[in-house]
């Protein structure tokens, strides 16, 4: 029983910080993907294309306008 503590221990102290429920991240790949969602996020805007939006807020108010007015 003790020796089967010990094993565990020795396990413990041999994983790197890195590791997360039995997966190694590089953090390469981590500061990668970091960066590919924040490339994706300043793509979103609402202005690049003024008349779709527009077009669909005038959409959407009218469907609200409906649902209300129906209630």
């Amino acid at each position: 029983m003790a020796e089967n503590g010990k094993n565990c221990d020795q396990r413990r102290v041999a994983m790197n910080k890195e590791q997360h429920n039995g997966n190694f991240t590089d953090p390469s790949s981590v500061n990668e993907k970091k960066r590919r969602e924040r490339e994706e996020r300043q793509n979103i805007v609402l202005w690049r294309q003024p008349l779709i939006t527009l077009q669909y807020f005038s959409l959407e108010i009218l469907v609200i306008l409906k649902e209300w007015t129906s209630k």
